[in-house]
């Protein structure tokens, strides 16, 4: 039977199911053309996923006792083996109590999680302004970074009125990253450039610039607008309101 193709509805539903591996080969492979397509649909798994291996990660790894092991493992033995897999619309319609619970609760997450991390973590670091390590522009930023961290540091180039103070290093979760300052009219602009390789960039908001899409997120009065470019992240945040982030960050989106 041809599997059937999945939208954003099934995606949201089956998330876990494809996660826990529950999916035929086939299955998946519709599963992922979608996500491959759809941002939105990507993030949520990335998501749903990083859930999954924190709550292993913070699970306390105790043993069964050694007779309810035993119990187990002898009842598995008189269950009948099953014929084959159950199929995605076996899954639908035998497993729905449980795929509905398993939504609910990555709806409750999502919820709760509305953006990325990487946007708290990119607010935090604006708030605390710690002071820069090397001040000038652009090419003297550039040079500075150069041997300091993994990538290239290309300072965007916002709107015409932003100009770079300076810079300082700064980490993006286990990895180096560099934070800049701008001054635009008086007011100060974050920008934290690094690596985004694995990392959850797509929030639930984001907004198309050009041909790039911009990431949305914001908190406390601030506002945080998250691109890529030439697989390098950057994470922009001010007090400004979210209209006129978008007119900032649009010029280094199309440069």
């Amino acid at each position: 039977m041809t599997a059937p193709a999945f939208g954003c509805v099934e995606v949201e539903r089956f998330c876990d199911a494809y996660l826990d591996g529950e999916f035929s080969e086939e299955e998946a492979r519709e599963l992922e053309r979608h996500t491959g397509t759809c941002a939105a649909c990507a993030g949520r798994v990335r998501f749903h996923a990083e859930f999954k291996q924190a709550v292993r990660r913070a699970a306390p790894r105790r043993q069964a006792p050694a007779e309810l092991r035993r119990s187990i493992a002898a009842s598995l033995e008189e269950e009948p083996i099953p014929l084959a897999r159950p199929r995605w619309r076996t899954l639908a319609r035998e497993y729905w109590p449980a795929a509905a619970a398993a939504a609910l609760l990555g709806s409750l997450a999502w919820s709760f999680h509305p953006f990325s991390p990487l946007i708290e973590d990119a607010i935090a670091r604006h708030q605390r302004d710690l002071p820069i390590e090397v001040r000038g522009g652009p090419e003297d930023v550039r040079a500075w970074f150069n041997g300091k961290v993994s990538f290239a540091v290309r300072p965007p180039r916002l709107a015409p009125q932003a100009v770079l103070r300076g810079a300082r290093l700064a980490h993006v979760r286990d990895r180096d990253a560099a934070y800049l300052v701008y001054d635009v009219n008086g007011e100060r602009v974050s920008v934290v450039v690094f690596d985004p390789s694995n990392l959850p960039l797509e929030t639930r908001r984001s907004r198309q610039v050009g041909q790039q899409p911009v990431y949305l997120g914001g908190e406390r009065g601030y506002h945080v607008a998250m691109f890529r470019d030439r697989d390098i992240g950057y994470a922009v945040t001010s007090d400004m309101d979210e209209d006129r982030m978008l007119q900032l960050v649009s010029t280094a989106v199309n440069q």
